[in-house]
């Protein structure tokens, strides 16, 4: 009897330390009773490398999931920085630390060193960082140029063309999402982005006329105010928001310095002032100070708004709260 009760135990004992042996504490791979493994967790959120990415007519191959990317372009780095740790971000540039420009101020603290743009880009200065995923956008000369010179460095490069509307911006997410490992993420916030837009476009007023809506911003140091037009994403918005663009009564094709004969000509039921500079209405003061700005019908309306520049024209997430700031506005919802 008690050697049946010893043997008993001694089973008890010994399937009680295999069961230990294959229990899972969240970071290995289960396997189920018919032999397929069970993702779980960890596994989730890892995505396999090497991944070749198509882009922009190209095939990106990139072998191990990045930890030194260096974004040179003010818009992608604002997506970076909604899919990685700052840790993973070697570089970034100045204007990431501007809280008129950019949505990430507080993350550009984490990130010590700063990069010249990708206008004037420095190809020593890349390899000098380890860089082993560089991302910028083409918008002027200067990069056009610089893309090419880095070509000839043997290191992934992902380059976009200008992110003129939320469809393009949305798309780039995922591109960058698959880049870094960070799918998942980057579907979730694309998602996210695409509800915020449907439940901000069912306030719209059915039965209202669209108004027409000017955006004016610097583009730059001592540029003065533009007129914001086709290929900047304030266009795009002016169009979910159910409104007209105001520029497309003088059939403008991009964006272009503002004068008050086009301005008058336009005569914008609602006007955007963008803050470019944190100097408030100060930088549009040739255009306020003309006598025929206070002939327009948004002066005498009182219907003349300043925003940060980040909520209407740089490319982030942000600009979807400033979808939502125009919608009510300009509909009387606030």
């Amino acid at each position: 009897m008690k050697r049946n009760l010893f043997i008993v135990s001694s089973i008890l004992c010994i399937a009680i330390f295999l069961i230990g042996c294959g229990s899972t504490d969240g970071t290995n791979t289960e396997e189920a009773k018919d032999g397929n493994k069970v993702e779980t967790a960890e596994d989730k959120n890892t995505q396999d490398f090497p991944v070749t990415i198509e882009h922009d007519g190209e095939e990106i191959t990139i072998n191990e999931k990045p930890e030194n990317i260096l974004p040179l372009s003010l818009d992608v780095t604002e997506i970076l920085l909604e899919l990685v740790d700052p840790s993973r971000v070697v570089a970034i540039s100045s204007s990431v630390e501007d809280e008129h420009l950019s949505t990430h101020t507080e993350k550009a603290e984490e990130i010590p060193n700063r990069v010249s743009t990708a206008a004037y880009i420095d190809p020593e200065e890349v390899l000098a960082y380890e860089t082993d995923l560089l991302l910028l956008t083409k918008m002027h000369g200067q990069e056009e140029d610089a893309s090419s010179i880095l070509s000839e460095i043997d290191l992934p490069i992902i380059t976009f063309e200008t992110m003129g509307t939320l469809a393009q911006f949305m798309e780039n997410i995922e591109v960058i999402g698959q880049a870094v490992g960070e799918t998942e993420k980057a579907a979730e916030l694309i998602e996210q982005m695409e509800n915020d837009i449907t439940a901000i476009q069912g306030k719209i007023p059915e039965d209202q006329d669209a108004p027409s809506v000017l955006v004016l911003s610097e583009v730059g140091a001592g540029t003065g105010p533009f007129m914001m037009g086709p290929g900047n994403i304030s266009y795009d918005l002016i169009q979910l928001a159910g409104a007209t663009p105001a520029v497309d009564q003088i059939g403008l094709e991009g964006s272009t310095p503002a004068s008050i004969e086009q301005v008058m000509k336009m005569d914008p039921d609602y006007i955007f002032l963008l803050d470019f500079f944190g100097n408030g209405e100060e930088d549009f003061t040739e255009l306020s100070e003309n006598p025929g700005w206070g002939s327009l019908q948004a002066i005498e309306n009182d219907r003349v708004k300043l925003l940060d520049v980040k909520y209407l024209m740089n490319p982030n997430v942000e600009v979807i709260k400033g979808l939502e700031i125009m919608v009510d506005w300009i509909y009387g919802l606030e």
